[in-house]
């Protein structure tokens, strides 16, 4: 497992979200079956107060101390201070010091009992992680707050735009990326079929939302389009490649005209183009609008595949930079103008009809499309092929973009600077601070931090990080 750099209060949030965890042991293989997390102690001792767990099936009610590694109690002190002698469990992130780990001690010469959170955890840390920055807490607090209150707004203003930039350049990495992977497998990294690919994957996850963005880049990385553009299909096949793919056509209760001619062309092509049946318990249904919901999604990527395979999607896309006065304006009227086939106009999932119509993405999805992921992959195509002016015309677009769609981290981050973020650029930068110098407590890598925190050592200011 990769360690990644957590501070406590990020640890906190695990330690108080206990579908996190599951079957905790003590180091000395003691069971513990947690009823209540205790309550977050915002003064002095530890993290936790009045928490009750079961060690060994005998009930402790008393306080918790959340660590990083197994030596900060030892080098906290806190073997000496009297507010540490209620502690019941010490919950320890990472055993990477194992060989050289001594007994915590209260001051009372007491033995604390110590879990090694990372070895039972019920999900990727990666994936906790992106949960846990993608949904702050009431409580959340940058390490610069009040002092950046403080700062003047075109400073702050300055670095959003920065950051902005960084994260567009960050979008258009993870996309060099799959180029290089692409070439690497034998795709012609000059051949736009191999940008095509690249294209339809991106804009695929991206309509995954949050909570089938997985699924969505799986089931696009299975369609090679090559292999399709030689078949010449229809709308409708492609509709059936997908669908089927997606293992959305297997054990269907409803039968009509559209689910027929589905199974028979998926019948018909999936030997052809030796497709890969993904699980349908990979798609996420819970707590989505029905519009949101994938069968609904897929409708809206298979016209856009169709676009490209059929149509001339992607050189109205790269043209849209390239010839258009407003090339924002150029790239909505594209995917606005993308259309599923007629039956998902009534449709929001096989067989469910419903009164309201056109169950298609709206301008802000679409807008989300062009900032994460048209943006980022024209910047990648000008570069390569030397467009410079191309290059310049999307940083030019980029930073005078308005109006976005806020999240839990906008609105977090617009409140702990003290400022309404208005362009695009900022906001996105608003989201890169966050994720990878916030909350990783890089305050000595930006500006802001630079100038409240230039005569303190990093683990000081690390520890008022509050998720």
């Amino acid at each position: 497992m990769i360690k990644l750099n957590l501070n406590e209060n990020f640890i906190s949030r695990i330690w108080e979200d206990k579908s996190y965890y599951f079957g905790l042991k003590t180091i000395d293989g003691k069971s513990v079956v947690v009823l209540d997390t205790g309550k977050k102690n915002r003064d002095e001792g530890p993290d936790y107060k009045d928490a009750q767990i079961y060690i060994d099936d005998k009930l402790f009610s008393g306080d918790v101390e959340i660590h990083k590694s197994l030596s900060d109690w030892k080098s906290h002190k806190h073997q000496k201070k009297n507010k540490y002698n209620l502690v019941i469990l010490q919950i320890v992130m990472w055993d990477s010091e194992m060989s050289d780990y001594d007994i915590p001690i209260a001051k009372k010469s007491r033995e604390i009992p110590t879990v090694i959170l990372s070895k039972f955890l019920t999900k990727s840390i990666h994936t906790i992680w992106r949960e846990i920055i993608n949904t702050p807490s009431p409580q959340f607090k940058i390490p610069c707050n009040p002092g950046n209150l403080n700062i003047p707004q075109h400073e702050k203003n300055l670095l959003l735009e920065i950051m902005g930039k960084k994260r567009l350049h960050y979008r258009m990495d993870r996309i060099s990326y799959k180029l290089d992977n692409l070439t690497f497998k034998g795709f012609n990294p000059r051949n736009s079929l191999t940008w095509e690919q690249i294209l339809n994957e991106f804009v695929f996850e991206a309509l995954g939302f949050s909570k089938n963005k997985i699924p969505f880049l799986k089931l696009a990385q299975n369609i090679e389009l090559k292999k399709i553009r030689g078949l010449n299909l229809s709308e409708l096949q492609i509709d059936a490649v997908l669908y089927g793919t997606a293992g959305m056509l297997n054990n269907l209760r409803f039968k009509d005209d559209y689910i027929s001619i589905l199974k028979k062309h998926h019948t018909e092509l999936k030997d052809v183009l030796k497709l890969e049946t993904m699980d349908i318990s990979e798609w996420n249904y819970f707590r989505l609008r029905p519009q949101n919901f994938p069968p609904v999604r897929i409708a809206y990527a298979s016209a856009f595949c169709s676009g490209l395979i059929n149509g001339n999607v992607f050189k109205t896309i790269t043209l849209a930079f390239e010839k258009s006065k407003n090339p924002i304006k150029e790239l909505r009227n594209i995917f606005s103008d993308i259309k599923p086939s007629e039956y998902w106009n009534e449709h929001y999932n096989f067989g469910k009809t419903s009164s309201k119509r056109n169950y298609q993405i709206g301008k802000d999805r679409i807008d989300d499309i062009i900032i994460n992921v048209i943006l980022p992959f024209l910047l990648l195509y000008s570069k390569y092929f030397g467009k410079n002016l191309m290059t310049e015309k999307i940083y030019a677009e980029y930073t005078k973009l308005t109006g976005y769609t806020k999240n839990e981290i906008t609105k977090a981050m617009e409140k702990q600077l003290g400022m309404k973020i208005k362009k695009t650029i900022s906001a996105q930068g608003a989201i890169h601070l966050h994720n990878f110098w916030c909350v990783k407590g890089k305050c000595n890598e930006c500006n802001i931090g630079n100038k409240l925190f230039v005569k303190e050592e990093p683990l000081n200011y690390l520890k008022i990080i509050l998720y």
